[in-house]
């Protein structure tokens, strides 16, 4: 799996010495590691697209880029994975067969620990290479997101033999979102963005959301001062890596420890 996992050969030797731009990474990524390894896992391809046959369905997995994609903001792009039944497509190649898929779909971070919100390339429901003066050497980005495709996410859709299957993972896969651990993870990345808003515009409405967030997503004070170290990830993913949402979490915490004491209604 060496050539799969690394970026190595004539590719390499002709990119020596030049700076390569975000899309010019992710497209180094697609070529020496995704293709190989759908092709190693059995998958057939259609362009950005990669297909499974099991007793009933295909599972399909569909590559979606940003639109939004330069190289101030970085590229993002994330990987749509579903199944279609036999009898429910005529054309297993069809665009149309792709898109009709994505009613039970999943995304590649489901598959991975905590969400993918550990991952250095983590943007929401997306990966992200660089922008905001990033510049993460392309080896890095091939041997990172190939172990998420390696060790988690193509093991496991290989294991499926049926629609029922798949199914029944993407529940539990689903059902993963409602763990406290998880929960904690996502405010935290959505204290750090809101921050920024709160110390260059409106100081307190950003303060109103967070509080109402972690009453939604029924979080006490106590939980969102439990993993305080995982800011640190979150801050380096950010947009806004100078901000530091740490004394915000504290705030937040000290207010929601009150309301809990009941000296709010």
């Amino acid at each position: 799996m060496k050539q799969a996992l690394e970026v190595t050969g004539d590719d390499m030797q002709e990119l020596q010495g030049e700076k390569l731009s975000p899309i010019e990474k992710r497209n180094i990524l697609v070529k020496q590691v995704i293709k190989p390894l759908f092709k190693k896992y059995g998958f057939s391809a259609k362009g950005s697209n990669w297909y499974r046959e099991i007793e009933d369905a295909y599972i399909i997995v569909h590559l979606m880029n940003s639109q939004f994609n330069d190289a101030r903001l970085g590229v993002r792009f994330r990987f749509h994975i579903s199944a279609s039944k036999k009898d429910e497509i005529r054309d297993t190649l069809s665009n149309q067969w792709i898109h009709n898929s994505f009613h039970n779909e999943l995304l590649q971070f489901a598959f991975l620990p905590y969400g993918g919100m550990m991952s250095p390339f983590y943007a929401g429901d997306m990966y992200r290479i660089d922008g905001y003066g990033k510049d993460t050497p392309v080896e890095g980005i091939c041997k990172r997101i190939g172990e998420d495709f390696e060790q988690y996410i193509l093991p496991e859709l290989c294991a499926i033999q049926s629609y029922e299957d798949f199914m029944e993972m993407r529940g539990r896969k689903k059902k993963r979102y409602e763990e406290k651990e998880i929960k904690v993870f996502q405010y935290y990345y959505a204290v750090q963005t809101a921050g920024v808003t709160r110390w260059c515009g409106d100081p307190s409405r950003p303060f109103r959301e967070m509080m109402d967030l972690r009453k939604k997503l029924g979080l006490s004070a106590e939980d969102i001062l439990s993993h305080l170290e995982w800011l640190d990830i979150c801050r380096e993913n950010s947009y806004y890596p100078d901000f530091d949402a740490r004394g915000l979490v504290e705030e937040l915490a000290r207010q929601a420890s009150k309301e809990e004491a009941g000296f709010f209604v």
